[in-house]
Order: C-alpha cells, then structure tokens, then sequence
C-alpha cells in the first residue's frame, strides 16, 4: 500500500473513531431517564415546557442511546410530594429540579448521587466557585448549578437626570454613604404635589429580596457548614441595620416599605414614584416589554469594600440508582441542560445568568451583560432544610427591623437560639 493511502486509510479510521465516539458509540446500549421538571407541562406552548422539548430533543440528537422522558410537576405543595412520592418510590426518576434546601437531606439519605466523579476538568474550571457552595454537603457536591438570579438596583434614568445623579458603574460602584446620599437626594416632591421616593425594595415576609444588604459589610446568616446562626454578629447586626434607617432615619422609601411585595415595588417603578429599586433580573424583559427605561447597577458597597450580591439558585440533582450506565446517562443529561451547548441549541433557554463562565448566552444586551458579570461577586448560603415555622418567624424578624419594632441587634439576638436550636436538632446524629 502506497504512503497517500495509508495516510488516507489512517484518517478515515480516526475520523470514524471521533464520529463514533461522538455520538456515543455504535455499540453503546440504549439507555432510558426520567427528568421531572417543574413547571412542565407536556404538549404546552409556554415558554419553559417549549424549551424543555427543544431541549430534549437536541440532548437525543446528540446522543441517540439516550431517551430521555419528561414529567412535569407543578410549583406548589402538590407537586413538591409527587416529586418526593417519585423519589420514595426510586424506580421512575433520574434527573429532576431541586430547591437547595433539598440537598442536605437527599444527600444523606443516600437519594441523591454526588457529581464529581461524572465532572470532567473541564467542568470543574468552568463552573463559578460560589456555585459549588449551594450545591456542597460534607465536602461533596450533589447538584448541577445552572443559574442564579443576582440581585441588582434598577433605576429610573429620566429622574436620575432631573436630580442631577450619575448612576454608579460596576467599575466604579457607590458605597453605602454614596448611595445614601444619592437616595436623598432622588426623593423629593413634585411641582404637582406627587411624591418620589430614592429607593424601595420587596420586603414583606416570603418576598425578600434585599439579600445582598444581609453580606455587605462581612455578615453571613449562617457558618460555612451551616452548623451555627451567626446573623446576630456585629458585621451582619451593622447591614441590616443601615437597611431598616432608609425607612426608620433618612425617610428615602415610601410607607409601605417592609409590607411591600414585588408587584408592588415594580408597580411603583413604572409609575415613576420611584427612582431606584433592588430586585432580581426577571424585572428586565418586564420593563422591555413595557417600553420602560431603565438602568442597572450593582448593590453599593459595604464594610467589606467589595460588591456583593447573591439571588435563588436553578439546580438539578441526579438520582442515586445501582445501574451504571443509567447513572451516567443521568449525569451526562443534567450536564447537558447546565451548560454551554443546551443554551446554544435552543434559544432562550438561559433564562438567568448561568453559573458557568463557558456560558454567557444569557448575556445579550447592556444589562443583561451587568447582571452576568455580577455572578462572580455572589455569596451564597449554604443549604440546610430548615422547617416553614422557623423560616416565618426569621423573615418576620427580619420585617419587625425594617418596621422600626426592634433593633437589628434585639431581633437578631431574639431569633437566634430558635435558630440554633433547629440547627443543633437536624445535626445531633451528624
């Protein structure tokens, strides 16, 4: 055989190798999942069932061994027992969205499966450290990151211009004594009587959204292994405090702050009472939709001189199962739908910034692009399953600071040992 053949024959049976391995191999046994999803609905047209087909589908295309089933479960009471019903059961569920507090209790329980062994270098350089936090129990990560909803101020750029303000930069971000000053400053009453206030935000018990202010001057509501209640320190004591005299000293946010939800506070905004609020990014294809201008910027800066800001986290766990090749399958599945190809095969599936920094189609225009690279500065909690009873009372602890009902030390210092005590009860045999 001639040297140019060989060299031909050579490359045509690389070629086929790369293409076999590609989509999984020729011989590679077909292999079923189930992937419970909320907010699914099968046959539906709506924004997250239509993208979780699309989804699907290209996930087959790429590895046709794999099939892949959707269940859809609804964002309710109901739905969070068909998903636990599922997971008793063990037999018809491989991937499956979790809220963080989740992941403790299936993590020991030996229901979820943990994911480094399935993570490639790659994977392990790509995702975002602080996305690992939610996701790490024991030292071990049990969950697939895919966004975060990092929370931002928006501003009304017509009022900022009326008052004579300079909207702050990531580069260049206020710190707190700046954006005090400039909420002041942005509250005024009108010619006509109408009152503008500098700033508000959703506060009310079950619709709190100021979580940043809780890091910014070097406070934490709990201890890296969530073992101890440590917001009644100085550091976090300080923040929630300069939070609640917005409203209790400088008299820069409308009545109704600390009752307020976030339909309210948005309602507030487009209206133009309000010039600037913290809220998540899901705001920003509101106002576009609405034809209302807007800015956005970081949260100001606290004692710890750095910007930080934190939001809810999308996750996805992967059921624990004997059989090796369906645990495999699994992983490459929630893989897939965290990274960089999903977002690139099906439009509009990053609907948040993603956690990994390969992906950044969320990042699309001037403020999205903000919000993306706000990532980097979250803290995250993290995540221990506390009951509903402790989490209202914390959050109506919270509310009784903004309300000027106790101080920030005497709230904190209150809830506290109740805190503590349900931390000491969930880890006395750990």
């Amino acid at each position: 055989m001639s040297t140019k053949k060989i060299t031909v024959f050579i490359f045509l049976l690389v070629t086929g190798v790369f293409l076999l391995t590609a989509c999984g191999g020729k011989d590679q046994k077909p292999v079923s999942i189930s992937f419970y999803r909320r907010g699914y609905i099968a046959g539906s047209n709506d924004p997250i069932s239509s993208t979780v087909d699309a989804a699907v589908a290209a996930f087959e295309k790429r590895f046709p061994y794999i099939t892949v089933s959707v269940v859809g479960v609804p964002y309710s009471t109901e739905g969070n027992a068909q998903m636990e019903a599922a997971l008793e059961r063990g037999t018809d569920i491989n991937v499956l969205s979790l809220y963080p507090a989740m992941i403790p209790d299936l993590a020991r329980r030996g229901v979820i499966s943990d994911i480094e062994p399935y993570m490639t270098e790659a994977d392990k350089q790509d995702f975002y450290d602080n996305g690992m936090q939610i996701a790490t129990v024991d030292g071990k990560v049990y969950a697939w990151p895919i966004w975060v909803t990092s929370v931002a101020i928006y501003s009304n750029p017509e009022i900022f211009k009326e008052r004579g303000i300079t909207p702050p930069t990531i580069d260049d971000p206020w710190t707190w004594d700046e954006f005090v000053a400039a909420s002041k400053q942005l509250t005024f009453t009108r010619a006509d009587g109408t009152q503008v206030y500098g700033f508000s935000a959703p506060s009310r018990p079950n619709e709190i959204v100021y979580l940043p202010i809780f890091y910014m001057d070097g406070g934490r509501v709990l201890s890296p292994d969530a073992r101890i209640f440590v917001q009644n320190s100085p550091e976090a004591v300080s923040a929630l405090q300069k939070f609640a005299d917005l409203h209790l000293v400088e008299n820069v946010t409308p009545p109704d702050f600390g009752t307020v939800g976030q339909a309210e506070v948005r309602a507030q905004f487009k209206a133009g009472t309000l010039a600037m609020v913290m809220d998540t990014p899901n705001l920003i294809p509101e106002l576009q939709g609405e034809n209302v201008a807007f800015d956005v910027f970081p949260p100001p800066v606290g004692e710890t001189g750095q910007i930080i800001t934190s939001g809810g986290i999308g996750i996805y766990g992967v059921v624990k199962v004997s059989d090796p090749e369906v645990l495999a399958a699994a992983h490459e599945f929630a893989r897939y739908i965290t990274g960089a190809d999903v977002a690139k095969d099906v439009p509009g599936w990053q609907l948040a910034p993603s956690l990994r920094r390969s992906n950044t189609t969320y990042a699309t225009d001037e403020p999205r692009i903000l919000i993306s690279r706000l990532v980097t500065y979250g803290i995250f909690e993290a995540p221990v399953d506390i009951s509903s009873e402790l989490n209202d009372q914390y959050e109506y602890a919270l509310q009784s600071i903004l309300l000027g009902e106790k101080t920030a030390q005497e709230a904190m210092d209150e809830i506290a040992p109740i805190y503590q005590n349900e931390l000491d009860i969930l880890y006395k045999d750990q």
